[in-house]
């Protein structure tokens, strides 16, 4: 595409020469120093794109756009300007330029036009065109034709109609006022009745009903754009590619979301599975660590150490397998919540009795601070004391030792009441808590800690299947606090 630029600076000139060389666009320059100059190339080539300095030695860039657009009305104009106020830029606008650049903003420049050529690109599609004026219809239809598009057009909507139903079409354009038993608002409502990718297609409407009123109408009615009769070309195809492009976007988007569904599908399965399948022989292993166990006497101490490091990583194992388990359930929808009113003083003392042999191995004071309250929520009783259990687990193995864990409540807006649990480990950094949902992120401790990173993603997705939230405050050096949301029960007061 030729770009006119008519600038009378020769530094300027070699400047954009080497940028539109090293764009590797199709975009040729053509260089003029006066608006004359200018005029008289704009009249023996064909310009795609004209570029105009403010100062030339014969006008301005304004008056030279107000010239040009007598003849060109639609060619885009770009005017080059030092000048910032905010009159110019209303003048240049009024005078028929497009946009204001300055000198400096050369790469914005050709990235704007390269943009602009995008949309000046041969259109491919299937278009199924209605309209029962000849001259109309045979001017739209070679107007679509000769911008690369391949038409069906009809006389009638009930001739449409038919082949609509047996082809493929990526849009309709269609006039709303038919002769004829059906109109195009008829038209337009039996294509959105149909199921699928056939009711969704795009609809364009040609009208000659310039109210509001009306064009909310045809909105109800289904259509996706409409343009007012008469036609402009330029605007008519720019609506056309818009909805073209538009459609074929949500075509792969639907396309690539339903293959990630299926992918997902499968990895869930596929972890299902294979967890299953690992639990079986993990089973008989703990099986036979727990019998010597039981026989510890039998062993000497060495022997002793090495069951109870068997039984620990089977433990551990089992543990893993089931993060696994849940997480596949979680994504393949399959996991059931059963909301009910839920104690949160119940579910505490049973977490802190689980951890108490790691409290008590590491020294960590637990301070609950709501302990006898009568704190309820509407929750999953299982899956809450699973993410509760997850929690204090986690301030008890990245705490200090001799530390602190310290579990407080408070009733927060809109009947929520928040559940926090603060240690007084190492914190957490801006980066970590950024990556702290993510599954299999372990944030750096891999060697320190055992775990496989899925813990807090199965909370936060427990958590938010109940309702609720969480999330975590913390600083490094200086512990973390973790929380989670959950809405209150209503208590039922019996009165006299």
């Amino acid at each position: 595409m030729n770009v006119l630029i008519i600038d009378n600076t020769t530094l300027f000139h070699k400047i954009l020469t080497g940028i539109f060389a090293d764009s590797k666009s199709e975009l040729i320059p053509i260089f003029c120093d006066t608006a004359s100059q200018g005029l008289a190339e704009l009249d023996k080539s064909e310009i795609g794109f004209i570029c105009i300095s403010m100062y030339l030695e014969d006008t301005d860039g304004i008056q030279l756009t107000r010239t040009i657009r007598q003849t060109h009305h639609h060619t885009p104009i770009i005017l080059f300007t030092s000048d910032e106020s905010y009159d110019v830029y209303a003048d240049a606008l009024s005078a028929g330029v497009t946009e204001v650049f300055q000198k400096k903003e050369l790469q914005q420049l050709i990235n704007f036009i390269n943009r602009f050529t995008q949309q000046q690109q041969v259109i491919s599609g299937r278009v199924l065109y209605i309209e029962d004026t000849l001259s109309q219809r045979q001017m739209v239809t070679q107007l679509f034709t000769q911008s690369g598009l391949e038409v069906d057009a009809y006389a009638a909507a009930e001739d449409a109609w038919e082949s609509y139903l047996e082809q493929s079409y990526d849009l309709v354009v269609t006039d709303i006022v038919l002769e004829g038993g059906m109109t195009g608002m008829a038209l337009t409502n039996r294509i959105r009745r149909l199921d699928g990718e056939k009711g969704d297609v795009p609809i364009l409407a040609l009208t000659g009903f310039d109210d509001i009123s009306r064009r909310i109408d045809l909105f109800y009615l289904g259509i996706s754009d409409y343009v007012i009769k008469p036609v402009i070309a330029e605007e008519l195809l720019a609506r056309v590619r818009s909805l073209i492009n538009g459609r074929r976007f949500y075509m792969e988007s639907e396309k690539q979301r339903q293959r990630a569904e299926t992918a997902d599908k499968a990895k869930s399965a596929f972890i299902s599975h294979m967890s299953h399948e690992l639990r079986t022989p993990l089973n008989a292993i703990l099986g036979f660590g727990q019998m010597l166990e039981m026989d510890a006497a039998d062993f000497n101490q060495e022997q002793q150490s090495n069951i109870s490091e068997i039984l620990n990583a089977g433990e551990h194992l089992l543990n893993l397998i089931n993060d696994l388990l849940d997480m596949a359930k979680i994504e393949s929808g399959r996991l059931d919540i059963s909301i009910a009113e839920v104690s949160i003083d119940d579910i505490l003392r049973e977490c802190v009795n689980l951890i108490y042999s790691q409290i008590r191995e590491q020294d960590i004071e637990v301070i609950n601070q709501i302990k006898g309250q009568s704190y309820h929520v509407q929750a999953d009783y299982m899956r809450l004391k699973q993410v509760v259990l997850n929690l204090l687990t986690n301030a008890t193995k990245y705490n200090r030792e001799h530390g602190r864990i310290t579990i407080d409540a408070e009733i927060k807006p809109d009947n929520l009441l928040r559940l926090a649990i603060t240690d007084t480990g190492k914190g957490l950094t801006e980066e970590q808590r950024n990556n702290l949902f993510i599954p299999f992120e372990r944030l750096g401790v891999l060697e320190e800690v055992e775990g496989a990173g899925i813990g807090l993603v199965i909370c936060k997705r427990l958590t938010e299947l109940m309702g609720g939230s969480i999330g975590v405050e913390s600083v490094a050096g200086e512990g973390s606090t973790f929380w989670l949301e959950l809405r209150l029960a209503i208590q039922e007061t019996s009165g006299n």
